[in-house]
């Protein structure tokens, strides 16, 4: 059976189960290749996300670690920084100030990409971090490290990859133009307030479009259209199917996802599970862009694999084995009693939380 392992989980002896391609798409492992420390070590410095292991041919002295993916230390100190850097950016420009490119590019590196857009881990640590600080910055922040997951999933080239997480980490840079008691409002928005963040959009666009950032339009039109729907119910311009670029389409599915992800005031963040559903029944309906909408979700459940889950009858459990040929597919857990449960054949129990460190 083939499992993707995060590059720093990998050890001697583990087999390739396939070929391994950088973000060019060049091979730089090929398949049944047996690994050994030199060869760790030169992944290592390679934009590559995770390796797919044969577990069936595993040395029995190769040692499985990191596999709980619980809260990582060196993960978080990594995205402390860049979200110091993001919120100094955003708070200049909110305050009229102009864009530092050379703080974005430090942030938007290939190396920084592979440290936090592993999807082995990061999807583990958006939904287990405590989001400390300002809510609009840490949601920038994870949707710039989705779209470098996405990024690697749609086999983008790296200066693609680059733009794409850019144009997620600026995505919501408008918003230092909304009132800050909107923004921190817990109760219902009236009309007039939705309506005022609703324009982030627009004041987004037309802060980076001066910016130096101007001539790439990719970004531009990923922050301007990353609430447009493909079919035309979105904002600010109802834009719809084929007038839509790529990046809008694919910063719509992050945005939605990590916004869902998350403890609000007035919403208990979802399971990733429960998230997958309610995007599938958009692809369904038209609103999200059926390819990319499909390959995220399929993805997203198998980095999940591994992961420690809260159900809802109080147990906890681990992801063992997730369906990649159904979208929807809920996965096998093994309790802490060593129970396997096929949650797809269980309409009374289902997963409530991804758990942190500190509840397992």
């Amino acid at each position: 059976m083939l499992k993707a392992y995060s590059v720093d989980t990998l050890r001697t002896g583990m087999k390739v189960g396939r070929d391994v391609l950088d973000l060019d798409g060049r091979v730089i492992l090929k398949k049944n290749t047996k690994l050994d420390n030199d060869k760790i070590q030169s992944l290592l410095g390679q934009n590559v996300f995770s390796v797919y292991i044969d577990e069936e041919e595993m040395d029995d002295t190769s040692e499985i670690a990191g596999q709980d993916h619980l809260l990582d230390s060196a993960y978080i100190e990594s995205y402390k920084k860049t979200y110091n850097i993001i919120q100094n950016i955003y708070y200049t420009m909110g305050n009229g100030g102009q864009l530092n490119m050379g703080d974005l590019e430090a942030v938007v590196t290939p190396s920084n990409i592979v440290e936090l857009c592993d999807g082995a881990t990061a999807i583990t640590q958006i939904h287990n971090m405590t989001r400390d600080g300002d809510y609009v910055i840490h949601h920038a922040v994870n949707v710039g490290i989705l779209s470098g997951l996405m990024a690697h999933w749609v086999n983008y080239p790296q200066a693609e990859t680059l733009d794409l997480v850019m144009s997620g980490m600026l995505s919501e840079i408008g918003k230092m133009k909304v009132p800050k008691e909107i923004l921190n409002k817990t109760g219902k928005l009236e009309p007039e307030e939705l309506d005022k963040v609703k324009r982030h959009v627009d004041y987004g666009y037309d802060m980076l479009k001066v910016s130096p950032v101007k001539d790439k339009p990719n970004v531009l039109m990923g922050v301007l259209q990353h609430h447009e729907r493909c079919d035309g119910s979105g904002y600010p311009n109802r834009t719809k199917g084929d007038q839509l670029g790529d990046f809008g389409k694919i910063i719509a599915i992050l945005d939605i996802y990590d916004a869902m992800a998350a403890n609000r005031s007035y919403a208990k963040r979802k399971s990733p599970f429960d998230i997958i559903k309610i995007l599938y029944e958009d692809v369904l309906n038209g609103k999200l862009d059926t390819r990319f909408g499909i390959l995220f979700m399929k993805k997203l459940s198998h980095s999940l694999n591994g992961n420690w889950v809260g159900l809802s009858d109080g147990q906890r459990a681990k992801i063992v084995y997730v369906d990649e040929s159904r979208v929807t597919s809920m996965p096998i857990v093994q309790t802490t009693k060593n129970e396997f449960i096929d949650l797809s054949k269980r309409s009374d129990i289902k997963i409530e939380s991804i758990l942190t460190a500190n509840e397992v």
